[in-house]
């Protein structure tokens, strides 16, 4: 009887994760999910143009219904950027949706569909799939925040801080190390990454 009953618990199990970091983690709000994703079929957004150096790149951000929380972003531009750091990019948030458990099948499919398009897409594409499986922009801008070569008129520097104006103080960075002392007890304060240890820090 009782090996029928834990046959059955098995039998309605999805899929289920547990990360040691995430107990250590003051970011309670990060639950991600890692199977498919119900989107509703009506959403309210609001348009951002970033200007940087006479660029234009008009962003529009959808939210989840009553909430200020993103969950998918798209971006019109005359200006098509061309760089090797933006493929870093989209490297680096593919890697870390595979990290935080997202399933291959869903990176996979995202690769396929951004193989051949322009880098902008290539990125927004790549940061709204870490969104909507409820991935915290605080890790999202971490992870772009170690891409080398950004500059300020790069559409990669402006989204990242975009992005950033998300994130409340005080927010935990998983997986990044301080510099000057190696601690791992990294936050997001006033817009820069702090060492809680020993106080250093940088802004991204």
């Amino acid at each position: 009887m009782e090996n029928s009953n834990i046959r059955e618990i098995e039998d309605k199990i999805v899929s289920f994760r547990v990360l040691k970091d995430d107990v250590d983690s003051n970011d309670h709000n990060e639950q991600v999910i890692i199977t498919d994703v119900k989107l509703p079929y009506d959403a309210p957004a609001r348009m951002k143009t970033l200007r940087a150096e006479g660029k234009k790149w008009y962003l529009t951000v959808v939210y989840h219904p009553d909430s200020e929380k993103p969950f998918a972003l798209f971006c019109t531009t005359n200006h098509r950027e061309k760089s090797v750091p933006i493929s870093n990019a989209v490297e680096a948030l593919a890697d870390l949706a595979t990290t935080k458990g997202i399933l291959n099948e869903h990176v996979d499919d995202l690769r396929s569909k951004i193989e051949h398009d322009n880098n902008i897409n290539k990125l927004t594409r790549s940061i709204s799939l870490l969104l909507r499986h409820n991935v915290s922009i605080v890790n999202i801008v971490s992870t772009l925040d170690k891409v080398d070569g950004v500059f300020p008129g790069t559409f990669l520097f402006q989204i990242k801080k975009f992005l950033s104006s998300y994130i409340k103080d005080g927010e935990k960075v998983e997986g990044s190390e301080c510099d000057s002392c190696g601690s791992k007890n990294v936050i997001y304060m006033e817009g820069c990454f702090q060492c809680v240890d020993c106080g250093s820090g940088h802004c991204g």
